[in-house]
């Protein structure tokens, strides 16, 4: 398959990740570097479309046209400590990331590439995907990130989940989002099954997975396991609860500090300080909470006693995480996290962006 998009280049850096013999590599760095042929393979195919007719190359577009290639370096530099009784330890972590789209005979491509090193040298596809839209069908297959959520962060951002994802709009009811999504599992054995609908802000869904447990005689058997997922996502918060992951929220709000300290300092002011007013209202807040309760210390085969549970389910959880983080004019990000379990460690970074 890689032959037929970008010819000599491609089929080299397929050799060299062990699509073809002749290379031997470390297991260790086999699937970062196969990772890498596929993400060039994909930028090559796009860069290779530049020699036809019309096709264009542009930097920072934000709604690529047909025929038109938009490409978006980014990149950061996070300082920060880490406060672990008794210990506090520095970190220096940095990242480049590249994000590609067009449009091509109907076509919208995607490709999100990262790397990164944070305590390691990580290389990663975060989303991957080819989208197809008709009238009230859309049709997507690669990696994509809306069925994640915090347990996929990384430096660069959410990586996503690998499959088919489908959305159907029904002419007659505007605003009805129809969801469904194939996840295979690694090396394509089985997978799972995700069917959902958004109506505005909410989203009501579940995960359907075939698996293989003991019935009531001890002989394995399938059975069919279900994995709710209810939420609301808006364009600043996303409030979400998922049966395996637990309760999160993420949020962000505008903080208008330039227009506060003008009217405390009784503007109209001089050019240059209403010039640094302006820039400190493109200030924002952001917040995150995820907490994973651990369900079974609620149930009758609970280790504590029927008093105990309530405490024990809101004292011990799974996984506790509470961040928030100041940030300015989409460069300069302050963040404090607090994780309570599974490991109890409170962080405090800088983050410095460019685009």
């Amino acid at each position: 398959m890689c032959n037929r998009w970008a010819g000599w280049p491609c089929r080299s850096f397929a050799k060299l990740c062990g699509f073809q013999p002749g290379f031997h590599l470390e297991e260790r760095y086999r699937e970062k570097m196969r990772l890498l042929a596929i993400g060039l393979c994909i930028l090559g195919q796009l860069a290779l479309a530049q020699s036809l007719a019309d096709f264009r190359i542009s930097w920072m577009c934000r709604t690529p046209e047909e025929r038109l290639l938009c490409l978006e370096p980014s990149g950061l530099v996070q300082w920060g400590l880490a406060f672990s009784s008794p210990s506090v330890q520095p970190g220096l972590a940095l990242g480049g990331r590249l994000r590609a789209q067009a449009s091509w005979e109907g076509v919208g491509l995607w490709v999100d590439l990262g790397l990164w090193y944070d305590a390691a040298l990580q290389l990663g596809l975060l989303e991957a995907y080819a989208q197809r839209e008709w009238e009230t069908f859309a049709l997507s297959a690669g990696k994509r990130r809306y069925l994640g959520g915090p347990w996929d962060d990384t430096l660069l951002g959410r990586d996503g989940l690998w499959g088919v994802f489908g959305r159907y709009r029904p002419a007659e009811l505007p605003g009805l989002d129809v969801q469904m999504a194939y996840l295979p599992n690694a090396g394509l054995a089985g997978g799972r099954v995700f069917w959902g609908a958004q109506a505005d802000v909410v989203q009501v869904g579940a995960f359907v997975e075939i698996v293989r447990a003991l019935d009531s005689g001890g002989e394995p058997a399938p059975l069919l396991r279900l994995n709710p997922r209810l939420g609301l996502l808006g364009r600043e918060v996303e409030v979400f609860w998922q049966l395996d992951r637990g309760f999160w929220v993420r949020a962000a709000w505008p903080l208008p500090l330039g227009q506060a300290l003008a009217w405390f300092l009784r503007c109209p002011c001089e050019a240059v300080t209403q010039a640094w007013l302006v820039a400190l209202d493109e200030s924002r807040f952001e917040a995150l909470v995820w907490w994973n309760p651990e369900w079974a210390y609620l149930g009758a085969g609970s280790p504590f006693l029927p008093e105990e549970r309530l405490a024990a389910w809101l004292r011990e959880p799974r996984k506790l995480l509470v961040g928030v983080a100041y940030s300015w004019n989409k460069r300069f990000r302050l963040a404090l996290d607090v994780s309570r379990a599974p490991v109890e460690v409170v962080r405090v970074y800088l983050q410095l962006h460019w685009r």
